[in-house]
């Protein structure tokens, strides 16, 4: 909704050094352009709306994935108010989380929270989001690859890896985006909110950003979880990764794993999360993606290599599960420059 007051939003950036500093540069570029470009769009012909600050906890230099420094920033000390907070993406080393490396900036989140600002992140700055507790209980979305460590740490909070965008609370003041370049769509949003449509869609057009309208699923990529303990179940999902073509492939695994059919689906859900047919949709349509993306083979043959004896049927599939069909994909990953 678009809002009367012309008292500048103060827009704050988070910074730590996991941050990834193309989100957090592209992120002030979008709410800091509004001043120099009145001559693009007339629904930008105005005093900025937004005024962007970089902020940080501790006493040291800020400086964000890659080290750069950023001596703009202000510490979260120093800042006793803010209408919008983001937390960019990050760069988690080796895709683990570890909780409680910034207790003043949590506590500032929540302290700014609960006086009414909007808290924002983009990708995998719901890590630290969550860390908040404001998200137990509600919906999250954020970078699929580091689904593991935030189930991990944060049980409370439901994922939703196939969502663009989901604002959660009684006043919608908990945003979060997907994957990557998703950010486009939060800062979007945001101005949409905040200014109105006109506003966002001559962004976009200056920006040439891209909605994702489609959602995250093409983007995803299935990773198995591995790090349960289940020797017989692994040997299982060792198996089946090699053998997507086979018929009836519910009943061999439970030939393979030789346990009992009631004891190996319990226990393979357990420890990957995944009822077996479930797991052996996600391999084949995470493989069929694969090959849409790197061969030049046709889709029906495409389907029938991951197990699909019916094209007509993976098609249906495909497009339930991604959300576009399997042409869609192909051209939607094609890398500019390589030919058919």
């Amino acid at each position: 909704m678009k809002e009367d007051s012309d008292r500048p939003k103060h827009v704050s950036l988070v910074i730590t050094p996991e941050v990834m500093s193309g989100t957090l540069a592209g992120l002030h570029d979008v709410f800091d352009c509004f001043g120099a470009l009145d001559w693009f769009d007339q629904s930008l012909s105005r005093q900025p709306p937004f005024r962007v600050q970089m902020v940080y906890s501790g006493v040291t230099p800020a400086s964000v994935a890659g080290g750069f420094s950023l001596p703009g920033a202000w510490p979260v000390s120093a800042v006793p108010r803010t209408d919008i907070i983001i937390v960019p993406s990050f760069m988690v080393r080796n895709g683990k989380w570890g909780t409680g490396r910034y207790p003043e900036l949590v506590e500032w989140l929540i302290r700014m929270h609960d006086a009414g600002a909007e808290l924002c992140s983009a990708c995998s700055g719901t890590l630290l989001l969550a860390e908040t507790g404001l998200l137990d209980g509600r919906t999250a979305a954020m970078h699929w690859a580091y689904a593991d460590t935030f189930r991990h740490n944060f049980p409370a909070v439901k994922l939703n890896l196939d969502k663009v965008l989901v604002t959660e609370g009684d006043r919608d003041q908990l945003v979060m985006s997907g994957a990557a370049s998703s950010w486009h769509d939060l800062s979007l949003y945001l101005i949409t909110r905040h200014l109105g449509a006109a506003a966002a869609q001559a962004v976009a057009k200056f920006f040439a950003f891209d909605c994702h309208t489609d959602g995250m699923a093409p983007y995803s990529v299935f990773v198995p979880r591995r790090d349960h303990g289940d020797a017989d179940i692994g040997r299982v999902q060792d198996w089946i990764a090699g053998s997507l073509d086979c018929t009836s492939p519910v009943e061999r695994m439970v030939e393979q794993s030789k346990l009992s059919e009631r004891s190996f689906k319990r226990r393979f859900r357990s420890a990957t999360g995944y009822t077996p047919i479930r797991y052996v949709q996600e391999l084949r349509l995470n493989e069929a993606k694969r090959l849409l993306e790197q061969s030049r083979q046709g889709i029906d043959d495409i389907a029938h290599a991951v197990g699909y004896e019916e094209p007509a049927f993976f098609r249906r599939l495909f497009k339930r599960h991604v959300g576009i069909t399997p042409s869609m994909h192909r051209r939607k990953f094609q890398v500019p420059g390589c030919k058919d």
